[in-house]
C-alpha cells in the first residue's frame, strides 16, 4: 500500500489550489448512502494495522455476477496477460516521443499493431487511442481530411456515447451530422442509408455488433456508401471476429472500437484503449503515432516511431489529432491477450459468447412478462428484451442477489420503452444462467 504524510498546511494549499474548502467537497459526487460513515484511523496506527482496517472495509464490497454490458464486459483475463503487464519494465503508460528510444516498448507496439491488423484485416494500425469512443470521433476526423466533403452520417444504433464524443468534436465546426434512424428490427437497412446519401457525405459510420448487440449486415450497407465514393467506417467489437467477417472482407475503410474486452479489467468504469486501423492509403493520415520496423547498420531488426504527426511535433493546425499519447499498457495487455489465445482459441472464446448468450435468450424469451424485442436477427453477446414487469423492482431484486442486472434502455427514446440490454460473456456459466432465470421468474 503506498502512504505518503501531508500535514494540515500542505492539505489547505491542496484544497485552495483546486478550489474547495476542505475534503468533504471532493466526495460531493459520490452518494451519501454509498459512502463511508467514518473512517476511524485517528492517532498513530502501524502499516500492519492500517491494512488490516481498510481490508476489513474492502471485505463488506459485494461482488457481483454481471448480466449487464453496454460497452464495457466482463471478460476473463489470462494470469498471462497480468504477469507479462506487470513486469517493471512496463510499469507506464508512457510512449517514447524519440523514435529510437526504448526498443522493447516500441516492438510491443509494433507487434501490437500487427495483430490489429491480422483480426482486421486492415493494412495499417495506430498505436492505440484512448478508448472506442475517441477513437470513432477521430476516424470521422480523418474521413473529413480525406474527403474534403461536409456531412457525416451516423448509425443510431451506434453507442449513444460514442455518438455525443463526435458530436462534441465536431461541436464548434460547420460539419453536418445525420442519424440514420434504426428500423423496427434493430438495425440499420440499407434503404435508410441510401434516403440520406449524397455527394457530400465524408463518411457512414455503423457499429456491428451494435449497441443492441445485434450483427448488421456490412456487406450491403457498405455497398451503398461506395456507390457515393464515401468512406465507411465500421465500429466493432474484436472479439467478435472470431466468428464474423473482418472489415476488409466488407470493404471498409477504417476500423475502430473499444479495446477493453481484450485483456483490460472493467474496473473504474473499463480502464481500456481505443484501436483504429484503416486502408494503407490513409496512412499518412491517421492520428496518433505508428512504429515501423526496420534494421540497422548491421542489418539488426529494430523498431522507430515511423509517423507521430501530432501538435507536438508539427503546426498545431496540421496536427491530425491534439491526443498526445496512446494506451500503450492497455495496447500491451491485448497484445499479450490475442497471441495467447491463438487463432483457434480466439475463435473458440467468441463462439463460448455467443452460444451462452443465446442459451440465457432463449431461456428468457419463455418467461411470463418477457418477449423478444427484435425477431430473427443475429446478436452476439448481447440482446434486447421487452418486459412488462417493473425494470427498476427487477434490478433491484437482482441487485440483492448479488447480480447486477440488465440495462434499462426505456430513456433512450420511446421505441425501447420497457426495453432492457442483457448481456452474456464465457464468463458467465450454466448455474449463473440458470439461477437468474429463476429468480426472473419468481419476480
Amino acid at each position: 500500500m503506498n502512504y505518503t504524510s501531508q500535514n494540515k498546511k500542505n492539505k489547505d494549499d491542496m484544497f485552495r489550489t483546486i478550489g474547495i474548502k476542505n475534503v468533504n467537497e471532493l466526495f460531493d459526487v459520490i452518494p451519501k448512502d454509498l459512502r463511508a460513515k467514518k473512517l476511524n484511523i485517528e492517532g498513530e496506527k502501524t502499516e500492519q494495522e492500517l491494512l488490516n482496517y481498510f481490508s476489513n472495509i474492502a471485505s463488506k464490497n459485494k461482488t457481483l455476477v454481471s448480466f449487464r454490458g453496454a460497452g464495457i464486459y466482463d471478460h476473463y483475463i489470462p494470469s498471462l496477460v497480468t504477469e507479462v503487464i506487470g513486469r517493471s519494465e512496463f510499469w507506464t503508460a508512457y510512449t517514447p516521443y524519440q523514435a529510437e528510444a526504448s526498443q522493447g516498448t516500441l516492438q510491443t507496439i509494433f507487434e501490437y499493431q500487427s495483430l490489429i491488423c491480422a483480426i482486421t484485416g486492415l493494412d495499417t494500425s495506430n498505436a492505440s487511442l484512448y478508448d472506442g469512443a475517441t477513437a470513432a470521433a477521430e476516424a470521422i476526423l480523418l474521413s473529413l481530411r480525406v474527403s474534403n466533403r461536409n456531412t457525416i452520417l451516423i448509425s443510431q444504433a451506434l453507442h449513444p456515447e460514442y455518438i455525443q464524443t463526435i458530436k462534441t468534436y465536431l461541436g464548434n465546426s460547420n460539419v453536418k451530422i445525420v442519424i440514420i434512424n434504426v428500423s423496427p428490427n434493430g438495425s440499420i437497412k440499407e434503404s435508410s442509408v441510401e434516403a440520406v446519401m449524397n455527394d457530400d457525405v465524408a463518411a457512414v459510420i455503423i457499429q456491428s455488433p451494435n449497441y443492441f448487440g445485434i450483427v448488421e449486415d456490412m456487406h450491403a450497407l457498405s455497398y451503398v456508401v461506395k456507390r457515393k465514393k464515401s468512406l465507411f467506417i465500421a465500429v466493432i467489437n474484436p472479439l467478435s471476429l472470431g466468428i464474423f467477417q473482418a472489415p476488409s472482407e466488407y470493404n471498409a475503410d477504417i476500423a475502430v472500437g473499444e479495446g477493453q474486452v481484450l485483456g483490460s479489467h472493467m474496473g473504474f468504469g473499463g480502464v481500456t484503449f481505443g484501436f483504429m486501423a484503416a486502408k494503407k492509403e490513409l496512412k499518412w493520415k491517421m492520428p496518433g503515432r505508428i512504429v515501423g520496423q526496420t534494421v540497422d547498420k548491421n542489418n539488426e531488426r529494430g523498431f522507430v516511431l515511423t509517423l507521430q504527426s501530432r501538435e507536438q511535433h508539427i503546426r498545431r493546425e496540421k496536427a491530425t489529432s491534439n491526443i498526445c499519447t496512446n494506451a500503450s499498457l492497455n495496447a500491451l495487455a491485448a497484445c499479450v491477450f490475442l497471441s495467447g489465445w491463438g487463432d483457434y482459441g480466439f475463435k473458440n472464446l467468441a463462439e463460448v459468447n455467443m452460444s451462452k448468450a443465446r442459451y440465457a435468450f432463449d431461456r428468457i424469451k419463455l418467461l411470463d412478462g418477457f418477449s423478444i424485442k427484435f425477431e430473427n436477427k443475429i446478436f452476439f453477446n448481447e440482446f434486447v428484451i421487452k418486459t412488462q414487469k417493473s425494470i427498476k423492482r427487477m434490478n433491484e431484486v437482482l441487485l440483492k442477489n448479488n447480480i447486477l442486472g440488465p440495462l434499462d434502455l426505456s430513456d433512450m427514446n420511446e421505441f425501447l420503452k420497457n426495453c432492457v440490454l442483457f448481456c452474456v460473456t464465457e464468463q458467465r456459466t450454466k448455474l449463473e444462467i440458470d439461477n437468474l432465470i429463476k429468480i426472473l421468474s419468481e419476480i
